[in-house]
């Protein structure tokens, strides 16, 4: 490893303590003979191309699946979500762009193995069409009672809990923040019931969500927990 690459590897740690960036400034300025500044572009450079990383593994993720069939893309619009019928991953872009980390709004699944007894497990093949039906941590608002607020993407529940939640579903103030379905990307991995195969869905899903924690220090602003 060269001498800048361990400079820029030792800020970059220091500022993944804390993922602050003055705080690590602070600490970092009496321990290296740099500017402020030059510390800063140091974190930033980093920071950018960790996200550039990101992007480039998930469109290696998305070719893998297209390549055996496995993918669909949905480019909503003003209408309700046309799902397929299918278990697996489901990552929501806004923005309808999918090559910026910063666009990247939600990543969850649908489907998962159970057991049936000690000899046996199966697959209970949620559709992703059953995410309609969420009410939080977001909610597809597809009902006539969601009045102009219709046809968006809600994430950020102001309910107390869950219980709360399903009160207030309808309500306009019930989510923090709202996309437009005619901004949203969707893309659908599909994963079967073979075991055999290398993903299950929550390994998928695992597996996205860890990559935009280790790029990121955060994870998507609709995503609550990994």
């Amino acid at each position: 490893m060269s001498y800048t690459e361990t400079i820029l590897e030792y800020v970059y740690d220091q500022y993944c303590l804390s993922y602050n960036m003055e705080d690590a400034i602070d600490f970092i300025e009496d321990e290296i003979d740099f500017t402020r500044e030059e510390i800063k572009d140091m974190i930033q450079y980093t920071i950018d191309y960790n996200k550039e990383q990101f992007i480039k593994d998930y469109k290696s993720l998305v070719e893998e699946f297209q390549s055996k069939l496995t993918f669909t893309e949905i480019d909503c619009k003003k209408e309700k979500i046309k799902w397929p019928q299918k278990s697996g991953v489901y990552v929501i872009w806004k923005n309808n762009d999918d090559s910026s980390h910063d666009n990247l709004v939600y990543v969850g699944m649908t489907g998962k193995y159970k057991r049936v007894n000690q000899d046996e497990v199966s697959f209970n093949s949620g559709t992703f069409d059953k995410r309609d039906y969420r009410y939080t941590p977001y909610r597809f608002c597809e009902s006539v009672k969601d009045g102009d607020k219709r046809y968006e993407f809600s994430y950020g529940p102001t309910g107390k809990n869950g219980k709360e939640q399903a009160k207030i579903k309808y309500q306009h103030d019930a989510y923090e923040k709202r996309i437009p379905y005619s901004e949203l990307k969707i893309h659908c991995f599909h994963v079967s019931d073979n075991h055999r195969e290398y993903y299950t869905p929550e390994l998928l899903e695992k597996k996205i969500l860890t990559k935009y924690l280790k790029s990121s220090g955060n994870l998507p602003p609709a995503n609550n927990e990994l």
